[in-house]
């Protein structure tokens, strides 16, 4: 203690003060730039003293502002959404705010709408490619508004209210280079709005969907809308729930008009799908999944029965379909977690497989036959001893892989990967 008193005294000899930080400092970031340092301190100024900062919620991060060249001169403005209540109504407004040098100018405060927060935010560059404009989603009492808000480095936006919506897309569904819009609005009917320009909204189709009361809506499953070329023909998938299975309708798009996809007399495909379909190598080809345990199949005691996942393709094409769903049937995997491995089941042995999970061994029995057609052991590295009976086809980082080796399994055994 004697010490610690002189060490003090010694600081305080040669002119250190002893007085600690106060908190608040602490939390300030040290390596923010000097301009994010101003444009905070700015915005904390230009904020009224009960505002609440909303962040829109399909952006990946949430921060206090927004930057967005808004008028496409390489330099980005900061806008602010935050809301303010009066007698119980709240009101979202917004600040923009332009970098001048090392100082940050207000140009913008302004009310925008009625509402909680902002469900989302969308940056559409204009025909004019000289301005970005913004369209919002206000999210009040459970309904959602659409805005166009133009004109953001004006002292007065132009705020357009466009429509109500309980899901929304934005993209470039006609492939025309500018930015459509696609609503799902439910009521007494549920009905799919498509604009052709999200920034001109004046033409629109409406489209029932066939979804009925006690269809699930959930934030994950309901409203995927994706673009596809299906057969070099523009389109539109929607994806929603009933009966806990998925339901995908396909539409085509010719301008400003949606037309249904018929398959077979039925304008619905109906799949237990985990994965929603998408275009994910953009060949024009749709891709989807889903998993289901083959009948008969067993696995261990106190264990879920093993399960293969299926995956399915449609190019659109106007033949008749593999499947009675319109997909075609590309691949089977049986992926295995506990031992690390997939085995992979070609589209001409669709649903022909059993599978029989026991002690260390995974059995592939032919449904038609009742036979083996393969059978894997997983040994562990530590307790595996190379014999003639055993053929090793694979090794990983814990188990070895071993058939019996008076078969011919060389088809089936390059079907096996690793995972790990």
């Amino acid at each position: 203690m004697k010490y610690f008193v002189i060490f003090l005294s010694t600081l305080y000899l040669a002119g250190c003060g002893l007085t600690l930080p106060h908190p608040a400092s602490l939390l300030e970031h040290p390596a923010l730039p000097e301009w994010e340092k101003s444009l905070k301190t700015k915005i904390d100024e230009d904020l009224p003293a009960q505002a609440e900062i909303v962040a829109p919620r399909n952006q990946s991060i949430s921060r206090l502002y927004e930057l967005i060249d808004l008028n496409r001169d390489g330099r980005e403005e900061a806008v602010t959404f935050y809301r303010m209540q009066d007698q119980g109504t709240f009101q979202i407004k917004l600040l923009v705010h332009e970098r001048m040098k090392k100082k940050w100018v207000l140009r913008v405060s302004q009310p925008i709408a009625t509402g909680r927060s902002i469900d989302q935010l969308h940056v559409i560059l204009d025909e004019s490619q000289k301005s970005n404009q913004l369209m919002i989603g206000v999210t009040s009492l459970e309904k959602n508004t659409v805005y166009l808000l133009k004109d953001l480095m004006k002292s007065s936006i132009d705020v357009t209210k466009i429509d109500t919506y309980d899901r929304l897309t934005i993209a470039d569904l006609n492939q025309d280079q500018r930015q459509d819009m696609v609503l799902l609005k439910k009521g007494q009917s549920t009905e799919l709005v498509y604009y052709e320009e999200a920034l001109t909204p004046a033409v629109r189709q409406t489209t029932l969907l066939p979804i009925r009361e006690g269809d699930l809506f959930a934030d994950h499953d309901l409203f995927e809308i994706d673009t596809i070329n299906a057969a070099k023909k523009k389109g539109l998938l929607v994806s929603f729930t009933r009966d806990a299975t998925m339901h995908l309708l396909v539409f085509q798009l010719d301008q400003t008009k949606l037309t249904p996809v018929d398959f077979a007399g039925t304008s619905e495909i109906i799949e237990p799908m985990y994965t929603f379909p998408k275009d994910v190598d953009q060949d024009g080809i749709v891709e989807f999944a889903h998993q289901y345990t083959p009948k008969g199949s067993i696995g261990r005691s106190m264990e879920e029965k093993p399960q293969i996942t299926a995956y399915y393709a449609w190019n659109g094409a106007s033949v008749q379909p593999f499947l009675e769903s319109g997909f075609e049937l590309r691949e089977e995997q049986y992926i295995d977690l506990e031992y690390n491995f997939v085995m992979r089941f070609p589209a001409n042995w669709a649903t022909r497989e059993t599978i029989e999970k026991k002690d260390n061994r995974v059995r592939f029995i032919n449904r038609e036959t009742g036979t083996i057609d393969f059978e894997l052991e997983i040994i562990p590295k530590n307790q595996y001893i190379a014999s003639h009976q055993k053929k090793k086809i694979k090794e990983g980082i814990d188990y070895v892989y071993v058939i019996t080796a008076n078969q011919s399994y060389e088809k089936y055994a390059t079907n096996v990967a690793l995972v790990e």
